[in-house]
C-alpha cells in the first residue's frame, strides 16, 4: 500500500507501465454505495454541529445538499445560497462548519505561475464520495452504466481531489494542489504545485482506456509551463500503467492508494 502519490511520481523508479489495478469501474461505484444509516448519521452530525457554532442544523444540511448537486463543482455561493433557500451573506459560515466537520474539503484555484488569468474560486469536494452519492439523490444504480458516466465523473474527481488533499500533509514531497481554469478555457482538474515552481498535472476520466484527447489539456499545459512542467498524469478506470509519451502518463485511480506494479490475482 501506498500513501504517497505524488513522491512516487517523482521516483525515477516508477515505470507507469508496470502497474497493475485490480480496480474497475464496479469498484470505484462500490466505493460510492451510501452505507445503510447516512441519513441518519447526516442528522446527527449536522445537530451535533451546535458545539462548533450556533448554526440552524436544518440549513446546514441544506448547505451541504446543495454542494452535492452537482459534486465537485466550483464553488458560488449565490448558487448555494439559492438552492439552500438561505441568505447568501451566511453561506461562509455554514461552510466552515461543513468542512470543520469534516464533510468537504475546498480545492483553492492554482496559484502556479504557470496560470493566466485564472479563475479562483475554490472547488468543493466531499471528503466520503457515499455522502455525495446521497445527498445528490441519484444513487449508485446507474453509475457503471455508460449511460451513468455523466453523473460518476464529478464523483471519481471527488475521490481524487479529497485523496490527495489527505496525502498532502504526509507526503515526503512539500506540494501544493490547485486546479486551474482559465478564462480562455484551459482547464486541468489538479495542479501540483512544488516549492520550485514546478507542477504536475491531473486529469480524471472515467473510461478505462487511454486516448490522445485524453491528455489535451495537459498538453496545453506542459506548451504553457515550458521548464516548470514535471509531468502529466491521466488518472482513469483502466486496469494497467500507461505511457503516453515521456512526461506523460496515464494511471488507474487506484494508484493513488495502492501502487501495485505486480498482477493481483
Amino acid at each position: 500500500m501506498t500513501a504517497d502519490f505524488v513522491a512516487r511520481l517523482g521516483s525515477r523508479a516508477s515505470d507507469p507501465e508496470e502497474v497493475r489495478s485490480t480496480w474497475g469501474v464496479t469498484e470505484y461505484v462500490d466505493l460510492m454505495a451510501p452505507p445503510d444509516g447516512t441519513g441518519d448519521r447526516l442528522h446527527r452530525l449536522a445537530h451535533g454541529a451546535r458545539a462548533l457554532r450556533r448554526l440552524d442544523p436544518d440549513r446546514l444540511l441544506a448547505v451541504v445538499t446543495a454542494l452535492a448537486r452537482p459534486p465537485s463543482a466550483e464553488l458560488n455561493k449565490a448558487r448555494v445560497a439559492a438552492a439552500a433557500g438561505i441568505p447568501a451573506t451566511t453561506v461562509s459560515a455554514y461552510l466552515d462548519v461543513a468542512e470543520r466537520l469534516g464533510l468537504v474539503r475546498a480545492l483553492p484555484g492554482t496559484r502556479a505561475l504557470v496560470a493566466k488569468r485564472a479563475v479562483g474560486r475554490p472547488r468543493v469536494v466531499f471528503d466520503d464520495p457515499a455522502v455525495a452519492v446521497h445527498l445528490s439523490g441519484g444513487g449508485t444504480d446507474a453509475l457503471a452504466d455508460l449511460a451513468g458516466r455523466r453523473r460518476l465523473a464529478p464523483l471519481l474527481e471527488g475521490v481524487v481531489i479529497a485523496e490527495l488533499l489527505r496525502q498532502r500533509g504526509s507526503s515526503a514531497v512539500d506540494y501544493r494542489l490547485g486546479h486551474l481554469r482559465e478564462r480562455n478555457g484551459l482547464e486541468v482538474d489538479v495542479v501540483v504545485e512544488l516549492p520550485d515552481d514546478t507542477v504536475y498535472g491531473i486529469e480524471v476520466r472515467t473510461a478505462a482506456g487511454f486516448r490522445p484527447h485524453q491528455f489535451r489539456a495537459l498538453e496545453a499545459l506542459a506548451v504553457r509551463a515550458g521548464s516548470r512542467f514535471r509531468g502529466g498524469i491521466v488518472l482513469n478506470t483502466a486496469a494497467a500503467g500507461f505511457k503516453y509519451r515521456p512526461g506523460m502518463w496515464g494511471l488507474p485511480v487506484s494508484a493513488l492508494w495502492d501502487w501495485d506494479v505486480t498482477t493481483r490475482g
